[in-house]
């Protein structure tokens, strides 16, 4: 009778092989632990010992995976949070709800060198100079105004004079313009009286409370100034500042609706979950 030597522990590599020879190749225990000179009973021990690891290594890829597609969710409806604060008709401060969000780093981890990040930047520096070329704007509109039409602004509403309204409209109308689109064109004059005065408006904006004999100057100035002020060096500074708003914005909204769609993001960050 052979005599038995004592075998040393069976590893975990050679387990899986016994475990596929048997399921894959159809190899019976008894085979098994004849060809490789080992105890059935240890060739049973180590098929079950393979299938238990087995089955903690499948499960704990399937936490993974769920694990790693919640957070590619999570990345992808912060995109779809920053193209929405990102989507006015004019630039604005991105919301420090989203700068201060872990998204925010997450993303920047992920995807360091994407020129979502300079657009961005771009976007910020936009927000101070659109809104001083808009102020600016609103100086010559005022004293334009007031000298062809012989009334002068006035802050209440109840006195004769030109409102606020005026110069907010006139800007308005070339802010629109300066994205090629109508403003104020597409809007009528509407008259109110007003204790023996006429309230002139136009579209949201009430342009003056007139006497009813220069109702008619008031429409003619603001029509002329509605064509004339597109020559201005105000406006020309309005309109170069929109066309680099309108590109960036369009740049920005690219790279994040490829995020979106896409889903599946490269890269590591901090709060990957592996």
């Amino acid at each position: 009778m052979k005599k038995r030597t004592k075998k040393p522990p069976v590893k975990l590599e050679v387990a899986r092989r016994w475990l596929r020879r048997h399921e894959e190749g159809g190899e019976s225990v008894p085979k098994i632990a004849e060809a490789d000179d080992y105890d059935v009973r240890t060739v049973r021990k180590q098929l079950e010992r393979a299938r238990s690891e087995r089955e903690v290594r499948e499960a704990k890829q399937v936490v993974l995976r769920g694990a790693l597609e919640r957070h590619y969710a999570d990345l992808c409806s912060f995109a779809e949070k920053l193209k929405a604060d990102l989507s006015g008709d004019v630039p604005t401060n991105v919301l420090m709800t989203l700068r201060d969000d872990p998204m925010w780093r997450a993303l920047r981890e992920h995807l360091p060198r994407l020129r979502l990040w300079t657009d961005i930047e771009k976007w910020q520096r936009l927000v101070p100079e659109y809104e001083r070329s808009v102020e600016r704007l609103k100086e010559p509109i005022q004293s334009e105004a007031a000298s062809r039409v012989s009334l002068e602004f006035v802050s209440s509403a109840k006195s004769i004079g030109l409102n606020d309204g005026f110069a907010d409209g006139l800007t308005f109308h070339l802010q629109a313009a300066a994205r090629d689109w109508q403003g104020l064109s597409s809007f009528e004059y509407y008259l109110v009286n007003s204790r023996g005065a006429v309230r002139v408006g136009r579209g949201q904006y009430t342009l003056a409370l007139a006497p009813e004999a220069r109702v008619k100057d008031v429409q003619e100035l603001f029509d002329a100034m509605m064509k004339e002020a597109l020559d201005w060096e105000e406006y020309s500074v309005l309109k170069k500042c929109t066309e680099e708003f309108l590109k960036v914005k369009r740049d920005i909204h690219e790279e994040l609706t490829k995020i979106i769609l896409r889903r599946i993001i490269p890269g590591r960050c901090l709060y990957c979950p592996f």
